[in-house]
């Protein structure tokens, strides 16, 4: 906990340390995935985590650059107790300030022989130089088809400080929270689901 206020504070009060979002889009906001991708051969592995109900096998995941247009990640201590869960991204193409790309993931169940298909697309576009928009739909292919629509809202506070608000239905769902850069390879995370306040931190290391 102290560690992710520590990285919080260098953050804020240096907003000219460490990596820059303008340099560095994140791949993902919150929760929901944007349209960029991780540099060819870069990986950010998520190693601590808090909230509560805590569930410690989603504590350590990563998420690998394959080429420069396509990312792929999965939950490795999940996978040992029979929750196996990959994902990845294709970026489309970029014009100008807007990006597209097509995410994808696959959730298997062991021993109990159940899974579940994913796909969809996000778009995201830097409407100003400060705030970006990421809309995006995820498609859930089997065992059911089903839709669900969501967008995020980011903004720029700082060279490596961003506010962000994420929602979406399926069920209905609002999120706001704060992502930092520091250190040139860490990414805290901290929000919260609202209209409750229930705090979640996250720290991300990209090497």
């Amino acid at each position: 906990m102290w560690v992710a206020v520590s990285i919080l504070a260098v953050g804020l009060s240096a907003p000219g340390a460490g990596s820059a979002f303008w340099d560095a889009p994140p791949p993902r906001g919150l929760h929901r995935p944007t349209a960029y991708v991780l540099p060819r051969g870069k990986v950010e592995v998520q190693f601590f985590a808090f909230a509560s109900p805590t569930n410690p096998l989603e504590f350590f995941q990563f998420e690998f650059g394959l080429t420069d247009s396509v990312q792929v990640g999965m939950r490795p201590l999940s996978a040992l107790f029979g929750d196996v869960q990959a994902w990845g991204k294709a970026q489309v193409g970029t014009s100008g300030p807007v990006s597209l790309a097509i995410p994808f993931g696959l959730q298997l169940l062991i021993p109990i022989p159940a899974w579940s298909l994913h796909g969809g697309w996000v778009l995201s576009w830097r409407v100003l130089p400060f705030l970006s928009l990421h809309p995006g739909i995820s498609l859930v292919f089997y065992p059911a088809l089903r839709m669900e629509p969501y967008a995020g809202v980011h903004l720029d506070v700082g060279r490596n400080v961003k506010l962000v608000l994420e929602g979406g239905v399926g069920p209905p769902h609002f999120s706001a929270g704060i992502l930092v850069w520091a250190f040139d390879s860490v990414r805290l995370q901290i929000d919260t689901p609202l209209p409750t306040v229930h705090l979640r931190i996250s720290v991300t290391g990209r090497f």
